[in-house]
């Protein structure tokens, strides 16, 4: 008699427990035929795979590793769903899953973003990291990972394929411009610093979150606080490059800035719905402006919408990626995991955003002067270091086109923060294109 393949029993045992599962619902439920139907349909597929493993059992020649099958089989289930946010997760992928939400990663130091024609595009380095150390920068161009070519493959597996375990060696070779360029580096530990402050002239506050982890909140709520010890009187956000996270660790970030009720709710398919961010009566009371931009998405752009539609702030930069719509990521008995896409997402007071994203309130883009990689021009005492470049030049034009300034031509960014926000707010003045400054339009008619 043929031996059966622990992979082979393992089909089996799940086909059993399928059919028992049918049966046993059937007679306790005594659900309808078209039920049975797709349940016996379920059971015939479970035995196409079972009778495709025999056969390579049987009479394929060469060797193969029956876990890789498996887990590729379960991959490819998933990714016939043609959802590129829906994926399985291998054991050690899962487990890799797990760390980076908390908030600390093993890896190089980077976050990348699918850019055009699948490239994965660096926008994001932590100081002190492996990547940093070794001389790769904002807006390169991952082209191989370990010599392998990254267009080659699912944009998860490439992310995967640079994680790793901490002190083991990777190669990335990118490009940068028509240069292409090859770097060895040692894996590390990372722990993810997702907010950072600090104060600008005037009593601005400019607050950068990067990524929204477990840990993001805690962070959140020590720079907010610091901030406002220093006597802050309008806060900029910078969700800039920010691909997103946990809508729950997203929710804790608005709780302290929005009123009190739901925010946020997520609508299923089977047309239920749920909240999923709320606030308490706890609010502060402060002229706000969020900076996006294109690679701002999925929890960043629900950050952004909540405040603007609360009326807690504008929105200043570029359209948005366009991500409303939410995973949930389910633990499964052979330690892998299965991330499927289950709702879509909205504020309470607007539409969902997804595949159209955001609209800023103020659209202009970064200058060139003060693109990303060319970050090391920039003085170290020049505001723009902080990120917040993009805020201020709007400022400065809206100053200069309201008469904002003070003596010796210089910008009085506190008054023209407070008073833009608080016009917008009041719907005195509509929407602006700093492409062209002067087009200060207001509501009702006139300039």
């Amino acid at each position: 008699m043929k031996k059966i393949s622990v992979k082979s029993a393992a089909l089996i045992a799940g086909a059993a427990a399928l059919l028992t599962f049918s049966v046993t619902s059937f007679w306790a439920f005594q659900i309808c035929s078209d039920s049975v139907a797709t349940l016996r349909k379920k059971a015939k597929s479970i035995e196409d795979i079972y009778t495709v493993d025999q056969y390579i059992d049987e009479y394929y020649y060469g060797s193969y590793d029956e876990e890789i099958i498996v887990d590729q089989a379960l991959k490819g289930m998933v990714s016939a769903l043609d959802d590129k946010y829906s994926a399985y997760m291998t054991p050690d992928e899962y487990e890799q899953n797990l760390i980076d939400a908390k908030g600390s990663i093993t890896g190089i130091g980077i976050t990348v973003n699918k850019g055009d024609n699948n490239e994965i595009k660096i926008v994001e380095i932590a100081e002190k990291g492996p990547a940093e150390k070794a001389g790769l920068k904002i807006n390169d161009i991952i082209i191989e990972v370990d010599g392998k070519n990254v267009n080659e493959m699912e944009y998860s597996d490439a992310v995967n394929l640079v994680r790793g375990k901490a002190g083991t060696e990777v190669n990335i070779a990118v490009k940068r411009g028509d240069e292409e360029i090859s770097f060895k580096m040692k894996r590390e530990e990372i722990t993810t610093e997702t907010v950072t402050s600090r104060m600008l002239e005037n009593n601005i506050a400019y607050i950068k979150i990067t990524g929204f982890k477990e840990n993001t909140s805690h962070q959140f709520n020590i720079e907010l606080k610091k901030c406002l010890e220093n006597n802050a009187s309008a806060i900029i956000f910078d969700v800039r490059n920010n691909g997103g996270g946990l809508v729950s660790a997203c929710s804790d970030c608005l709780d302290p800035l929005l009123p009190e009720g739901d925010i946020a709710i997520a609508e299923f398919k089977d047309g239920s719905t749920e909240v999923i961010c709320k606030s308490d009566k706890i609010e502060l009371d402060l002229p706000m402006a969020v900076l996006v931009n294109e690679y701002s998405a999925s929890a960043a752009e629900l950050f952004a919408a909540a405040l603007r539609d609360f009326g807690k702030a504008v929105l200043v930069g570029q359209n948005t990626f366009g991500k409303g719509i939410m995973q949930n990521t389910y633990n499964l008995d052979n330690g892998g995991g299965l991330k499927l896409t289950v709702a879509k997402y909205r504020t309470v007071n607007s539409e969902c955003y997804h595949g159209v994203g955001l609209k800023p309130d103020y659209e202009t883009a970064l200058p060139d002067k003060y693109s990303e990689n060319q970050s090391d021009d920039i003085p170290e005492n020049d505001e723009a270091a902080s990120g917040c470049v993009q805020g201020f030049e709007i400022l400065e034009r809206i100053g200069r086109k309201r008469g904002f300034l003070i003596s010796g031509g210089e910008i009085n960014t506190e008054r023209a923060a407070i008073t833009v926000m608080d016009e917008f707010r009041s719907g005195k003045i509509g929407r602006l294109s700093l492409e062209r400054p002067d087009d200060m339009i207001r509501k009702g008619g006139g300039k």
